[in-house]
């Protein structure tokens, strides 16, 4: 099934559940392979997620990430509540059915900065405590530093995209936290790298550098006043 088809079933899925409640079903881009969409529903009770439920497999099958359903009173109120989603949503959509429940809608800077903050000290956490949990093991810490490639990928984007920077290629990443975070990016590049290729067990040399470069993102976040 292609991408396109399968927007096309869940349309259809939503439209057999909601009816015309379904005031817009709207499609972003996000990170990974997956197909991710919006949904804007009049309300949205329990009765109806039971009867939506029995869908949600062939969703996933067909490519899908698992919508997020918004009421339409939620919409505007949640901008604050998810910034960096919206942001992402913002940044490039489609509308699909409905109307363009988006239009004129922003996600303030301040917002914005306080969650890549803690995105950025969320994720230097996790690295600390994941290598503590590795126990020295550098097959395990191969792992961690591999796995965390993706979401290192998305606070990069954040972080870029609250200055302006549109990118999620992983020179123009790099480039952006030498040129405009003034960060060298040594210890980061070899591990966007990662998320480009499968990494093996020397990944785990990488996270000395790795893990220096984050501690200094975070000192960089808190002096931000953008």
């Amino acid at each position: 099934m292609t991408p396109a088809e399968a927007i096309d079933k869940l349309r259809r899925d939503l439209e057999v559940v909601l009816g015309p409640r379904l005031l817009a079903l709207i499609v972003y881009e996000a990170h990974g392979a997956l197909v991710h969409t919006l949904v804007v529903t009049e309300r949205l009770d329990s009765e109806d997620l039971a009867r939506l439920a029995p869908f949600a497999a062939g969703w996933e099958k067909a490519g899908l990430a698992l919508p997020l359903f918004f009421g339409q009173s939620e919409l505007a109120r949640s901008l604050d509540a998810f910034p960096l989603e919206f942001a992402q949503i913002l940044a490039r959509y489609r509308v699909v059915a409905g109307n363009d429940l988006l239009a004129g809608m922003s996600v303030q800077k301040d917002d914005l900065r306080r969650a890549c903050e803690a995105q950025v000290k969320s994720h230097l956490v996790h690295l600390r405590e994941g290598y503590l949990q590795a126990a020295g093991k550098r097959p395990e810490i191969a792992r961690l530093v591999t796995a965390s490639t993706v979401p290192l990928r998305a606070l990069l984007v954040n972080i870029a995209r609250l200055h302006g920077v549109h990118t999620v290629a992983s020179d123009e990443l790099s480039a952006f936290l030498e040129g405009r975070l003034q960060l060298p990016a040594a210890g980061l590049r070899p591990v966007l790298a990662l998320s480009d290729k499968a990494g093996g067990v020397e990944a785990a040399s990488l996270f000395p550098g790795y893990v220096a470069a984050m501690e200094r993102l975070a000192q960089l976040v808190d002096e931000w006043a953008i």
